[in-house]
């Protein structure tokens, strides 16, 4: 997994950015701007694109209404990551998506169709969408219309996932079972399979964090370092960046925690998939013996935590 370094950092809601002597604003009303929009192919597209992310499972999951659209592996939606159909800020949101691609990594031309697919492929854990498909169209007129203010090659102040601090001591899974307890199982339950919805129909009102519907481990999510920053930044649900409820260590430790867990493997041939933690590179830990954040850490539950270092 790539990570693709950003300059900018975020500040909170209203972000202002300015590129090139212009201002560019974090969109805002987005949904009610789709609702008004004029009839005609391109809206329809546009809202099939917003039904897509916001539905998943109904139109492309695993037990879609048609099978023959079976291309998710679960019944994840992308909003399951992407909240609030990718418009809130540090939660991987989709702003300034389609002004970013194509984006080259690692001597290799990512294209827009190719970051939807390894979504397809990591996250929803299935196979890839025709990159001719009107659901492909969709998504990427969904991505286009809500990113259309971006300019080309910008990513505006809340894009990607917010920084996180290196924390004081290695993340220990034994330490997050408890913050799990206390902030996290309440949703997403005591087995971490979160509420499905109810018959007849699919997905979930709170997604599983882990097992056989979760995504797989080639996810950025299957990353320590993804997942603190996204969690700290999003969790509990109905938490901002601005006001977070867990500590920087809390962050680490849960997404220990959950990444512990079995899941779906990752695919043999992993698509290059770029994720953005804003001001990266994180300084090195004080201690020269800490793993570094990104290593995918999978702490040992059947020993005793060792004593935190003194402050």
């Amino acid at each position: 997994m790539c990570i693709a370094l950003a300059a900018v950092a975020g500040v909170g809601a209203g972000y202002l950015l300015t590129e090139g002597g212009t201002t560019v604003r974090y969109p805002s009303n987005v949904p009610q701007k789709i609702d008004a929009l004029d009839p005609g192919p391109k809206t329809d597209l546009i809202r099939y694109g917003r039904d897509l992310v916001e539905d998943t499972p109904r139109f492309i999951g695993k037990d879609a209404q048609n099978s023959a659209m079976a291309f998710g592996g679960n019944n994840l939606s992308c909003q399951s990551c992407h909240l609030n159909a990718g418009l809130k800020p540090f939660a991987a949101p989709f702003v300034s998506t389609a002004a970013t691609f194509p984006m080259l990594v690692d001597n290799k031309v990512i294209t827009l169709p190719d970051r939807i697919n390894s979504c397809m492929r990591l996250g929803l854990n299935g196979k890839p969408l025709p990159e001719d498909s009107r659901e492909m169209l969709a998504l990427i007129a969904y991505l286009e219309f809500v990113g259309k203010d971006t300019p080309e090659g910008v990513r505006l102040p809340g894009s990607g996932l917010m920084p996180i601090a290196v924390p004081r001591d290695v993340p220990s899974a034994r330490r997050g079972e408890t913050v799990y307890a206390q902030h996290c199982l309440s949703c997403h339950g005591q087995d971490g399979q979160g509420a499905p919805r109810l018959p007849p129909e699919v997905g979930y009102y709170v997604p599983p964090l882990w097992g056989e519907d979760s995504f797989n481990g080639g996810a950025g999510m299957g990353q320590i370092a993804y997942a603190a920053s996204y969690i700290r930044a999003n969790m509990p649900i109905g938490v901002d960046h601005e006001n977070p409820v867990l500590s920087v260590q809390d962050a680490w430790d849960v997404a220990a925690y959950m990444i512990v867990h079995p899941r779906p493997m990752a695919p043999a041939r992993q698509p290059v998939a770029p994720m953005i933690i804003e001001e990266l590179p994180i300084p090195a830990p004080a201690d020269a013996n800490a793993a570094l954040p990104g290593q995918e850490l999978v702490p040992d539950l059947t020993v005793p935590p060792p004593p935190p270092r003194a402050p």
